[in-house]
């Protein structure tokens, strides 16, 4: 096979002699009576120049600049990404004679870098935040299994609950105490939960496609007075934890009608609460489905999450580059009192202008701008590609400025409201308000490079989009955004392709179940990229439900128990769907021999000998001669392990 490329002509391919020599021999063609073409001649040292001038614009030809990579990184349909803001999020406290208070969002504040007391920074509140004097005292989570209490927990760094249990099925419930009325004056209240991630793969991505994923499960939110045995329906204002599956704000509303509510599968709420003249919250799953048991780090009150950013409204711009005295000019550029700027709003003479990222579609009457965000400017058109202001134009925009590396302040920082004088709800001032972050601000990022976004570009450009091979499916659904996947599976059988997903869980789940609503996701997300005339079915694993006898002897030293445990703990791991097998999760389809089983058990220390191992399977599976066998779309899960296991009474094992 021979490799055909294209040729590129070298444009670069004359000398600064060659020009200069060619010039040099056109003079008596165009100027008869110039006969002294000595280097002494004032002309000659002209043509020596422009040679100069020329060789260098001919030079410029053959070279790849910085411009010349944006323009194909935008024919490519991308574009570099602008500035990125950091974020953290701040405990803040009200004085002790305010019961309660609220923070508009926008809300700034000033940061003061400790170990630089030169920096200082602005940061805004992302969201509305009702403030309450009430202290989370309790936290309960009562499921038909029984009561924890997670105070501790929820209060302690490094620790970790489920708030609804560790199977998180309907009915199941989480219980908090106050010591006074959270809802006293205001009518809402902002919790907000730290989702624990630590032990989780990250949510899948798919390039920059954005998450669709709409939770099938419904968490519902009471409320009991202190004085009040019955339990009151709240509104959810806002809940950014997506029913629970990350971290996120949740705003409760006590509405007027005081609903009285309760569900037939909710446990009864514990002695401590029936008993308690304290108001409590409660939040019951309605309706189940979580993958993965919601785990939390904290869920607490009185807490905003803030980015690096400033708002400014109505600020003059200044025109830069050319005296302001100049008539009217192309591209004339205007500057921010502030950069990066995140977005802006631009109005020329009270007209708004429509921001474009360059001017190649711009009509002459286009009244259209191009905002450098890292620069902090704005740049109008030329008369051809973009209308040109007036030479003696008003530019005012309304703009929000920050991010950059610069705001990943430390944790050790002090803040404080920017105004103290700032306009807030409830029976507060600004001066009132002490703020503490939680953690170091992070994410903030300087605008893209060139070169890094021509490698995104690159890798992005290897990344299957349209499903058509089965590797394509199962690349595709594996990484549906938003969602955590453990494993998939893809069959093509009967011009149907079928899409088996096996969402990630904790290792002690031991049937990661997918819900409608992670399916649906899937279902969305392979609908959009597959192609018009497949037949595609996504669904769940079909799980083959194992009850296991095991007969033999146990060494001597484990006489006090402890070998129950170990046997069924191995045969979970061994065909455990997500860390089974070869550690990768037991194979689809994947026949269970029992002398495989036998094997694994055996090689336990707590085992001696093994005398008999029983298989009994539920589910569409067979057994032919000990060996379980299942289809493509199906797995293992071990219901019921039962041990018959003697002592050995000798002492040959290192035993008494």
């Amino acid at each position: 096979m021979i490799d055909v490329g294209i040729d590129v002509p070298e444009l670069d391919d004359r000398t600064y002699e060659e020009i200069l020599s060619e010039a040099t021999n056109l003079i008596p063609a165009y100027a008869d009576e110039w006969t002294d073409a000595n280097p002494h001649d004032p002309g000659i040292t002209i043509l020596e120049v422009l040679s100069w001038l020329t060789e260098t614009y001919v030079y410029q030809l053959d070279r790849v600049t910085d411009d010349h990579r944006e323009k194909y990184l935008a024919l490519m349909g991308e574009r570099r990404r602008p500035p990125t803001p950091a974020s953290t999020r701040l405990r803040l406290s009200l004085p002790t004679d305010a019961a309660w208070g609220r923070l508009p969002a926008g809300t700034q504040f000033s940061v003061t870098d400790t170990n630089d007391a030169d920096a200082s920074y602005r940061f805004e509140t992302d969201h509305a935040v009702t403030l309450t004097a009430a202290t989370l005292e309790r936290v309960l989570t009562v499921t038909d299994s029984g009561r924890t209490d997670n105070t501790h927990a929820n209060r302690t760094d490094g620790m970790f609950y489920r708030a609804f249990g560790a199977d998180a099925t309907a009915g199941d419930a989480c219980y908090l105490g106050f010591d006074g009325d959270p809802f006293a004056h205001a009518g809402t209240l902002t919790l907000t939960v730290s989702y624990h991630e630590d032990n989780l793969p990250e949510p899948a991505t798919h390039g920059s496609l954005e998450s669709s994923f709409e939770p099938s499960v419904e968490p519902v939110w009471e409320y009991r007075r202190g004085d009040d045995d019955a339990w009151h329906r709240l509104s959810v204002a806002a809940d950014g934890t997506n029913a629970f599956y990350r971290s996120g704000r949740i705003e409760l509303v006590l509405p007027d009608d005081r609903t009285v509510t309760g569900g037939a599968d909710t446990p009864e709420p514990p002695a401590a609460v029936r008993s308690s003249e304290r108001p409590w919250l409660r939040c019951r799953l309605e309706t189940a489905g979580h993958e993965i048991p919601p785990q939390f780090d904290a869920i607490e009150p009185n807490v905003v999450s803030v980015s690096h950013r400033v708002s400014v409204r109505d600020e003059a711009l200044t025109r830069v580059g050319r005296p302001h005295e100049t008539p009217a000019l192309d591209g004339q550029t205007y500057a921010f009192e502030r950069s990066p700027v995140l977005s802006a709003t631009v109005f020329v003479d009270g007209q708004r202008w429509q921001a474009v990222p360059d001017f190649d579609s711009s009509g002459p009457d286009d009244r259209h701008f191009v905002l450098d965000r890292e620069a902090g400017t704005v740049t109008f058109g030329d008369g051809n590609h973009g209308r040109v202001p007036s030479a003696d134009a008003t530019v005012v925009a309304d703009y929000v400025a920050g991010g950059g590396e610069a705001g990943n302040v430390p944790a050790e920082t002090i803040w404080h409201l920017a105004d103290p004088d700032v306009s807030l709800e409830g029976p507060i001032d600004g001066s009132d308000i002490e703020a503490t972050p939680m953690a170091a601000a992070t994410g903030g990022a300087a605008r893209e490079t060139i070169d890094d976004a021509l490698d995104r570009v690159r890798r992005d450009r290897r990344i299957p989009y349209r499903a058509i091979t089965a590797d394509d499916y199962r690349y595709v659904a594996a990484h549906t955004p938003g969602l955590r996947i453990g494993r998939t599976n893809v069959l093509v059988e009967d011009g149907e392709i079928t899409v088996v997903v096996v969402p990630f869980a904790p290792p002690d789940v031991g049937m990661p179940e997918p819900s409608e609503g992670f399916l649906r996701a899937v279902r969305q997300h392979i609908g959009d990229r597959k192609l018009l005339s497949d037949r595609v079915r996504v669904m769940g694993p079909r799980y083959v439900g194992l009850d296991i006898s095991v007969t033999g002897r146990a060494r001597a030293r484990y006489a006090g128990g402890g070998h129950d445990v170990a046997v069924r703990t191995a045969i979970e791991e061994f065909v455990h769907p997500l860390t089974g097998g070869d550690g990768t999760g037991w194979p689809f389809g994947e026949a269970l021999h029992r002398s495989e089983l036998v094997d694994r058990i055996a090689e336990l220390d707590v085992i001696d000998r093994v005398s008999e191992v029983t298989i009994v399977a539920h589910g569409g599976a067979t057994i032919d001669d000990g060996t379980v066998r299942i289809d493509d779309t199906s797995l293992f899960a071990v219901k019921d392990v039962t041990t018959d296991l003697s002592i050995r009474t000798d002492s040959t094992d290192g035993g008494t």
